[in-house]
């Protein structure tokens, strides 16, 4: 069996930015508002921000991850105020990574209490 050796170290290098954009174009799009794209830079304006979206995964108060494959900004780190098209607006608390809005956070971030929890795992069983 003949084993094939690449050797291009560029090929495969994951690095993980968790302080800044990771694309450039990105952030250059949110430092200049989306000068080609009113209706993002209005989206932002009203809230649809990328710390509300379902799909982010925030690594800290500011900075996240895009899991939205639908989104031109899957796997790239984004500011929670950034914006795009693709967002589905949740809530600035726990994210569901869901479209289907059945599965969103109704809590807003606010956590609930033993007796909530315990009746919100009633529910989801039912609905499984």
């Amino acid at each position: 069996m003949k084993v094939y050796v690449r050797h291009d170290i560029a090929l495969n290098i994951n690095n993980i930015c968790r302080s800044k954009f990771s694309n450039d174009s990105s952030r250059l799009l949110y430092e200049n508002e989306w000068p080609n794209e009113p209706h993002v830079a209005r989206f932002c304006v009203e809230g649809n921000q990328c710390g509300g979206c379902s799909f982010f995964a925030p690594f800290d108060t500011d900075w996240g991850l895009c899991c939205h494959k639908a989104s031109r900004h899957y796997l790239e780190t984004v500011f929670e105020h950034f914006s795009c098209p693709s967002v589905v607006r949740e809530c600035w608390g726990p994210h569901s990574f869901d479209v289907d809005k059945e599965w969103h956070c109704r809590c807003g971030g606010r956590p609930f209490s033993d007796e909530k929890q315990e009746n919100n795992k009633r529910i989801r069983r039912k609905v499984r």
